[in-house]
């Protein structure tokens, strides 16, 4: 209520209905002014007040407001995992266990994802996993993917996508599923960027720095982020191999030390509302030595022999170079139909320089027998190119979608084999080669989508691919197998069928086709030697593998996941010990006749209280390898699970607390190898300062080192081996994250970009 010069002079609330009431007015004339955030204010006309009276109001009718909003921000956390009919989302950013780790850790700790001990990736237990960059396949595979993530830091990365059973507009290959790793770009007005750095402590130091910059206006992004890591690894074994004729107890310790650099940018251009342009580019440097000392005492079983102790080092540096570029165009007439093109160009080089010296000794280490030292020198050259082209239409309730993709890959890789004459390295021409790969993929698909009701979607599509590929060895010794030609086209089909409710329950069944292509490295039939006793050869006869995929996928009230899984692999590889000498074997890969799978994996997410949120994973597998190969058989059954439980906690003072707890049954290795099970707990407490610009996180992973040690064991083509390998898991971390520039989130500015992929596999 306010006076004829408005000012105010009382002040109530209305009650429920309404109603409001003031006492106690001196004689006069008042103004009611009525406010509410949801309506117009209203202002009375004069009311008169004599001495004492009483005055009733008629009723008082508010007009609804009418509010523009040019842009709207919400603020929230997302949850850490979030489950989708057709994937399934670990938010990075979420997750405090995350900070300081690299890309390939990130993987280890994503729902049903599992990287092994040879650092390769698994999805649900499968290989084969095509590992993608915000939407794009990373081209390389192999230890030079695993090279590539170990140099890729949790402070760029936002989420990684879990696609079980793609659809036929991805490519075919990868008979894993795919792994989408989406690296944080801004869609912040304005100009803003942000400070990052980790550090982490284990047996030995990791430590990581960094920036981004942003730009978003009305036509034009900008983002770019670069980063500087140096880390040192550990990987230890301790094995006994038991032969025929010898016993061969070795320990080896081995040390990597890897300094990188890691830089992205581009540029999002608008150019009207139908058409949109985009340049991206990423760069990876790595610098990688390694230093591997091992003793090996060979005993010969029938104590005919002396035993010899073998004192052996292994001394690599091996510097690597990544450059990708892809230009994306997108065309949008209207809202039925879109028109998209890509154009990626990629290269990849890598140079290893690796000294073995060798040494024997009687069994006390009291006389040298006699001493063996080797260099060999190794590099590695990739170009490629890829262009793309999608096109989609939607007519009434359905919506089709067709394509066509080119892919070119070549690679050079070179052997320098020195033996030491004199303390001086004499090149030897019979342990020297080049070998040249070139492969060609021609692909085309289709895919017909319909939405009969509200409630029911059908996909079905198909996907062409025609490879044609030729090996080429290079060396003084001439055989068979030096040059391998393949040509061959395959159908890839996949069918899908999904019922959601919108409200409590959504189905879909899905069945799909995949295959993985040999790597180049593991087509090339050169010898190289690793050691004095190991040997690693590749196989030029090595065939694709396929896989087929069926998928049945439950989700009750948007929380409740539970997918079953049935596949068979047809081809499976396998990589093999096999007996060569006395002393000596060789590692090389072969097509295992077929791997049959079944599946059952369970995610529940669960809001405890206000300050508890609780989540779960549990992945069982029954797996069935089968193979004869060369004539090393092969028949496992074995059953596996791994649980993950995931707690977050919001503490006083703004502290939020995450407590994960892992366990996994025993598994198998290289479709050979038993591993051991294991548990692991990993604990992360974060808060922000400085009006949220400042995050601050400190992160103990592994704490009980219960998942350092690797115990395994194998009996298979005359050689039983036992061991355990180490690596360095059990570390306490540390990292700071600082926000400049406007931080206000807008919705839309930025035309989203196409996710359509480029060529994945390089080789290792």
């Amino acid at each position: 209520m306010m006076d004829m010069d408005s000012l105010l002079i009382k002040g109530a609330l209305s009650q429920n209905d309404g109603m409001f009431l003031f006492e106690k007015l001196n004689q006069g004339n008042y103004i009611i002014q009525v406010r509410n955030v949801e309506f117009q204010t209203y202002s009375s006309s004069p009311i008169t007040v004599g001495q004492n009276e009483e005055v009733i109001l008629d009723d008082i009718n508010l007009k609804t407001k009418v509010t523009s909003l040019d842009e709207v921000v919400v603020i929230g956390e997302k949850a850490m995992v979030e489950v989708h009919p057709d994937k399934v989302v670990f938010n990075v950013s979420s997750s405090i266990n995350a900070s300081g780790n690299n890309a390939l850790e990130l993987l280890n700790k994503a729902p049903g994802v599992i990287v092994d001990l040879d650092r390769n990736i698994l999805l649900q237990g499968k290989s084969g996993v095509q590992i993608y960059i915000n939407g794009r396949p990373s081209r390389i595979s192999g230890s030079d993917l695993a090279n590539m993530l170990e140099g890729m830091r949790s402070d760029n990365i936002e989420s990684i996508e879990i696609i079980s059973n793609p659809s036929a507009k991805y490519d075919a290959e990868g008979t894993g599923g795919i792994l989408n790793i989406v690296l944080k770009k801004n869609l912040e007005s304005g100009f803003n960027g942000n400070l990052n750095g980790s550090y982490s402590r284990g047996v030995y130091n990791r430590a990581s720095t960094g920036t981004s910059l942003n730009y978003s206006g009305q036509k034009i992004n900008l983002f770019s982020s670069f980063n500087l890591s140096d880390i040192d690894d550990q990987d230890d074994l301790d094995q006994i191999t038991l032969r025929e004729d010898f016993i061969l107890d070795m320990v080896s310790n081995s040390l990597s030390s890897r300094k990188g650099l890691n830089f992205s940018g581009g540029v999002d251009y608008s150019i009207n509302s139908k058409h949109t342009i985009s340049l991206d580019a990423r760069v990876l440097i790595n610098d990688r030595n390694v230093v591997t000392e091992s003793n090996t005492l060979i005993s010969d079983m029938e104590d005919i022999l002396s035993p010899e102790l073998l004192v052996s080092g292994a001394f690599e540096k091996g510097p690597s170079r990544n450059y990708n570029s892809n230009v994306h165009y997108s065309f949008v007439p209207g809202k039925s139909s879109s028109l998209s093109a890509d154009l990626s160009l990629g290269t990849y080089s890598r140079s290893t320089n690796t000294r073995q010296p060798n040494e024997y000794f009687n069994d006390s280490r009291t006389v040298s027998l006699r001493s063996i030292e080797k260099e060999y020198n190794t590099s590695t050259d990739i170009s490629l190119w890829s262009a793309k082209l999608d096109y989609e239409k939607k007519i009434s309730k359905f919506s089709f979608a067709t394509g066509a993709k080119y892919s070119y890959i070549h690679t050079y890789n070179q052997l320098a084999f020195y033996n030491f004459e004199n303390e001086a390295p004499v090149l030897d021409t019979s342990k020297s080669n080049e070998f040249s790969y070139m492969e060609n993929i021609a692909a085309a698909y289709f895919i017909i989508s319909s939405k009969p009701t509200e409630k029911i979607s059908l996909n079905a599509g198909i996907r062409l691919e025609n490879t044609s590929s030729l090996g080429e060895l290079i060396t003084t010794i001439p055989g068979d197998d030096n040059i391998v030609s393949r040509n061959y086209t395959s159908l890839f089909p996949n069918l899908s069928v999904s019922y959601d409710d919108q409200k409590n329950h959504a189905i879909s069944i899905s069945i799909g086709r995949r295959i993985t292509r040999p790597n180049y490295q593991d087509l090339n039939p050169f010898e190289e030697r690793l050691s004095e006793i190991l040997l690693r050869k590749g196989n030029p006869f090595l065939e694709p593998q396929y896989i087929n995929n069926y998928q049945l996928t439950y989700l009750f009230r948007r929380k409740l996941f539970i997918s079953n899984t049935y596949s068979i692999t047809h081809g499976y590889y396998a990589r093999m010990f096999e007996v060569t000498g006395d002393k000596s074997s060789v590692f090389i890969p072969r097509n295992m006749q077929r791997v049959t799978d079944y599946g059952l994996s369970v995610n529940y997410p669960l809001r405890v209280f206000k300050w508890w949120e609780f989540s779960s994973t549990f992945n069982y597998h029954y797996r069935m390898y089968d193979g004869d190969m060369e004539g090393t058989v092969i028949n496992l059954q074995v059953n596996t699970f791994d649980f993950r439980m995931q707690n977050n906690f919001k503490l006083p003072f703004g502290i939020s607390m995450e407590l994960m707890y892992t366990a996994r049954s025993p598994w198998v290795f290289r479709g050979s190898v038993i591993i051991q099970g294991s548990q692991l707990v990993n604990i992360g407490f974060k808060r922000e300062f400085i009006n949220k610009r400042l995050l601050v996180q400190l992160s103990g992973n592994d704490i009980f080192r219960t998942r350092c040690d690797y115990f395994y064991e194998s009996d298979y083509g005359g050689m039983k081996v036992e061991g355990v390998r180490t690596f360095d898991n059990r570390r306490i971390g540390f990292s700071a994250t600082y926000k400049f520039g406007n931080q206000q989130a807008i919705v839309g500015k930025r035309k989203k970009s196409a996710i359509d992929e480029e060529l994945s596999r390089i080789a290792d």
